[in-house]
């Protein structure tokens, strides 16, 4: 009975689709900036932070896309911010 009771506090709302989506969008669009910053700096230290940050928002993405998959979560292309769009293509 204990088991049961504590699956259902820790178990997480099913996240809705236009979430996910919005999530994704997010970690595009912080790609973005990093890739931006990265290309700007000149200090080795900021440019290896910058490389570790491109890899932990990639990871997240990737995450963040096998879970749209495995919901079955579609878009269609024009959903996405025209910049982010024109990128994937």
């Amino acid at each position: 009975m204990e088991g049961a009771i504590r699956k259902a506090i820790l178990k997480t709302p099913a996240e809705e689709p236009d979430e996910l989506l919005t999530a994704i969008r997010d970690v595009c669009a912080q790609i973005d900036n990093v890739n931006t910053r990265f290309s700007m700096e000149s200090d080795g230290d900021m440019i290896e932070a910058c490389i570790f940050e491109l890899e932990a928002l990639r990871a997240r993405y990737r995450y963040l896309l096998r879970r749209a998959k495995s919901r079955g979560v579609t878009a269609s292309r024009y959903s996405f911010p025209d910049e982010i769009a024109e990128k994937s293509v």
